[in-house]
C-alpha cells in the first residue's frame, strides 16, 4: 500500500474531464486533461486518474465535480417522475409565475412541464399554515396513486403536501406507504429538501430533485465503484455543490439538487476567489468560459455572492443555496449560425466533445467559437492542449467561411471576427447583468478568468465593462477541479418559525436555533470533521407579515433576547434592496425561518511561491487579430518561462496547454510570485 500524501480534484465537463493531483508533502503537481466520456463518464475519468501516474491507495482525500445532473436538467434526460400532492393544487407545476422567454413572439409557445399533468397525483389531506392538521391524510389515495406510479413505471416520485413544511406527518406517512408498495421507487419529501414558504418554488425545487435522483446515485455508486475497482481507491467521495463547497456522496445522493452549480462554482469559490486573495484583491469577477457555457459568479470582500433562488429551467426555480451565477450559452464549441432573419448568433447549441469543433477533425462541420480563434490568430493549432491534441487549423477556416462568410459575403477573417464580436456582446450582457445591474460597480471589481476559454476574452471585457485588472491563475483550464480541492465541507439547514415578535417565546426560539446547531455538529462529526475544524454560522430570514419574500440577515452571537438588531438590518436591506422600508411599527415583522450555515475546514493545498531565475524572452511573433486594431505582429510567450517579476504590454499572447491568454495594445501584465499574470488594463 502506498503512502497516502494526495489530494485529489476531478471535473467531468461537457467536453474535457480535468484531474489535478497535488501532493501535500511535496507540493508536486500532476496534471491531465481527457475527453469526457459520455453516457457513463466514468471511463474519462479514471483514464486521467491513471495517466497522472498515482494510485488509489495513495490519496488522502478525493474530491469530484460534474455537469452529470446539471445536463440530465437541461436536456430533460432525468427519470419518469410523479408528483403526489395536496389534492386541489395538481396544477401547482403549471400555473408558474408570470414570466415569458419571449415577450415580442405572439405565438410563442411555454415548454413542457417537467411532469405531464396525468403523473400528478392529488391525495385527501391538509395542513394549515401553522402546522395544524385540518384533514387526516387519505390512505386510499396514496395506495392509488402508488398502483398508477407502478403500472406506468415510475422510478422516482416527490412528494409535496400544503404547508407540510410546518409539519411533515402526512409527508412521512406517505413515504411509509410508498416503500412498503414500491420499494424500487424513489421518494423525495419537500421537507427534508425545502422546509419553507413558497409552495411553487418548493414544488419545483422537489420535483427537480426526485427528476435526477436516480441518476445521480446511479452515477456515484458507479464511479465509487469504479474508482475501487479500477484504480483501488476505497475511500470517501466529497462532492462539490452549487453552495460553494463539498458534502460527503451520502448526501449527494439523497439532495442530487444541491449539485446542480457545482462545477462552474468550485472554480469561481475555489480558484478564482483564491487566487484574487493571494492578488490582494478582495472583490473578484469569476468569469468562466467552457466547451458549452461561460459562467460569471461574484466574489465580495472575500465572499461569494449567495442566492436561494435561481433557475435551471425556464420558470422551474429551484431554491437550494448557490453562489448566483449568470450563464450564457456561448462557450468553445458554441455553434455560430444564421436565424431565419439572417442575424448572426453564437449558441447555444455546442458541438460538444463529439465530435467537437471543425478543427477536431472527428465529423463536425460547424463553425465554432474555437475555429474562429484559430482563423483570427488567437489560438495556435499547432500548440492545441500544448501540442499534445492534433487539430487541422484548414478545417476551422474551411467551416468560419461555408457556415458564416459566404451567407454574408464576408472574408474568412471578416467572418471570424464578427463571430467573436457576437460571442464577446454576449458575455458583456452576461457581466452586466452580474454587475451592473445589481448594483455593484465593475471598477471596484478584478476579473479572473479561467476554463479553457476565459483569457481568451477578459482583457476585451475588461475595458468594456470598466475594470481595470485581469488576473489569470496558473491553471485556468482546470479551475474546477483545482476549486474542487481548495473548497471545504459546507451545510445549510433551515427550520421554519412564522410568528411575529409578539407571539414569539424566545426561550423555545433558542432552543431551536441549538437545535440546528447541534445538527449541523453531528453531520460535519459523521463526514470526518474535527471538532476544532467545525464552525457554525447563523442567520434569520425575516419579512413584513404581508410580504412573500424575505431577507437574510446575521443572528447576533449569544441567546436572542429580542429583535431590535435584526429589525434594524431587516429595514436597512428593505431600503437597499426596494429603496424604502416602513415605518417602524407601521407593520408587524415576521420571523420566518432559522437558519444556519456549517463548514467544516478540510486538508487543502497552496499555490507554492515559484522560483526566481530565467530571463523574459519571447518564443515567436505572428500575426494575430485584436478588436479596434484589426491584425498587428503580436509577441508570443511560453507561459510556463516567465520569471516571477517579469514585465511586458500588448499586443501579445501567452501560451500555455489549458488556455492562451490574449493581451490586447495597452494592456500590460507582471508576473506575481505565484505565477499569476496581473494584466492591467487601460481605459
Amino acid at each position: 500500500m502506498g503512502e497516502q500524501q494526495w489530494v485529489v480534484g476531478t471535473d467531468i465537463g461537457g467536453t474535457f474531464t480535468d484531474v489535478i493531483c497535488i501532493n501535500m508533502e511535496t507540493g508536486e503537481q500532476r496534471l491531465d486533461k481527457v475527453a469526457s466520456t459520455p453516457p457513463t463518464f466514468f471511463d474519462g475519468v479514471i483514464n486521467g486518474l491513471k495517466r497522472a501516474g498515482i494510485s488509489g491507495d495513495e490519496v488522502l482525500s478525493f474530491r469530484h465535480g460534474a455537469t452529470v445532473s446539471t445536463n440530465a436538467i437541461l436536456e430533460r434526460k432525468g427519470v419518469q417522475t410523479a408528483l403526489i400532492t395536496t389534492e386541489g393544487f395538481r396544477d401547482v407545476l403549471g400555473g408558474g409565475r408570470a414570466e415569458r422567454i419571449s415577450a415580442f413572439e405572439l405565438d410563442w409557445d411555454p415548454p413542457e412541464i417537467i411532469i405531464p399533468r396525468r403523473n400528478v397525483m392529488p391525495v385527501r389531506e391538509r395542513v394549515g399554515p401553522y402546522g395544524d392538521v385540518l384533514t387526516e391524510i387519505n390512505e386510499e389515495d396514496v395506495l392509488l396513486a402508488a398502483r398508477k406510479c407502478k403500472k406506468r413505471g415510475i422510478e422516482s416520485i416527490a412528494v409535496v403536501y400544503m404547508d407540510s413544511f410546518m409539519n411533515p406527518v402526512h409527508e412521512l406517512r406517505t413515504r411509509e406507504i410508498l416503500a412498503k408498495e414500491l420499494p424500487d421507487v424513489d421518494v423525495t419529501l419537500s421537507h427534508e429538501v425545502l422546509p419553507q414558504m413558497l409552495e411553487f418554488e418548493r414544488t419545483c425545487t422537489t420535483v427537480l430533485n426526485a427528476y435526477i435522483s436516480p441518476i445521480l446515485k446511479n452515477y456515484l455508486g458507479g464511479l465509487a465503484k469504479r474508482l475501487k475497482e479500477d484504480w483501488g481507491y476505497d475511500g470517501p467521495l466529497l462532492i462539490t455543490t452549487s453552495g460553494g463547497g463539498v458534502i460527503g456522496m451520502d448526501e449527494a445522493v439523497k439532495f442530487p439538487a444541491k449539485t446542480f452549480h457545482s462545477s462552474p462554482v468550485s472554480g469561481a469559490v475555489g480558484m478564482a476567489g483564491y487566487i484574487g486573495s493571494l492578488a490582494n484583491f478582495d472583490n473578484v469577477i469569476a468569469f468562466e468560459t467552457g466547451g458549452t457555457t461561460n459562467n460569471v459568479s461574484m466574489i465580495y470582500e472575500g465572499s461569494p455572492a449567495i442566492t436561494h433562488e435561481w433557475k435551471i429551467l425556464w420558470n422551474v426555480p429551484c431554491c437550494l443555496p448557490s453562489v448566483d451565477t449568470v450563464y450564457i450559452g456561448s462557450g468553445g464549441g458554441s455553434i455560430s449560425w444564421v436565424d431565419n432573419g439572417g442575424i448572426l448568433n453564437v449558441g447555444p447549441q455546442s458541438m460538444g466533445a463529439v465530435p467537437g469543433p471543425a478543427c477536431y477533425g472527428q465529423g463536425g462541420d460547424e463553425a465554432t467559437n474555437t475555429d474562429s480563434q484559430i482563423v483570427l490568430g488567437r489560438i495556435d493549432p499547432e500548440y492545441f492542449l500544448g501540442g499534445e491534441m492534433k487539430v487541422d487549423g484548414d478545417l476551422s477556416f474551411k467551416a468560419v467561411q461555408e457556415k458564416v462568410g459566404d451567407h454574408y459575403g464576408w472574408s474568412v477573417q471578416e467572418a471570424a471576427a464578427n463571430t467573436y464580436m457576437v460571442a464577446l456582446s454576449a458575455l458583456m450582457m452576461a457581466m452586466r447583468i452580474q454587475t451592473v445591474s445589481r448594483g455593484w460597480d465593475p471598477r471596484e471589481f478584478a476579473i479572473v478568468p479561467y476554463g479553457g476559454g476565459g483569457a481568451l476574452y477578459a482583457c476585451d471585457l475588461a475595458r468594456e465593462i470598466g475594470s481595470t485588472t485581469v488576473v489569470v491563475p496558473p491553471l485556468p483550464g482546470y479551475a474546477s477541479a483545482f476549486g474542487a480541492i481548495r473548497v471545504d465541507v459546507k451545510h445549510e439547514f433551515t427550520t421554519p418559525i412564522h410568528q411575529t415578535e409578539e407571539e414569539l417565546n424566545f426561550d423555545e426560539l433558542n432552543k431551536e436555533i441549538q437545535n440546528l446547531v447541534d445538527k449541523s455538529h453531528a453531520i460535519l462529526a459523521k463526514e470526518g470533521i474535527e471538532e476544532d475544524m467545525a464552525s457554525v454560522e447563523r442567520f434569520v430570514d425575516v419579512k413584513y407579515f404581508s410580504q412573500s419574500r424575505f431577507f437574510t440577515v446575521d443572528l447576533p452571537d449569544g441567546e436572542l433576547k429580542s429583535l431590535d438588531g435584526i429589525i434594524k438590518n431587516f429595514m436597512d436591506d428593505m431600503e437597499a434592496e426596494y429603496g424604502y422600508s416602513l415605518p417602524e411599527g407601521y407593520a408587524p415583522v415576521e420571523v420566518v425561518n432559522l437558519r444556519v450555515v456549517a463548514k467544516g475546514e478540510i486538508i487543502k493545498p497552496d499555490l507554492p511561491e515559484i522560483e526566481k531565475g530565467g530571463k523574459l524572452a519571447t518564443k515567436a511573433t505572428r500575426q494575430v487579430w485584436f478588436k479596434d486594431h484589426d491584425f498587428l505582429e503580436a509577441d508570443i510567450y511560453e507561459r510556463g518561462e516567465l520569471p516571477p517579476g517579469a514585465e511586458f504590454s500588448g499586443p501579445a499572447i501567452i501560451e500555455q496547454p489549458d488556455t492562451t491568454t490574449v493581451m490586447p495594445p495597452g494592456t500590460h501584465c507582471t508576473v506575481d510570485k505565484y505565477g499569476n499574470l496581473v494584466i492591467k488594463v487601460d481605459q
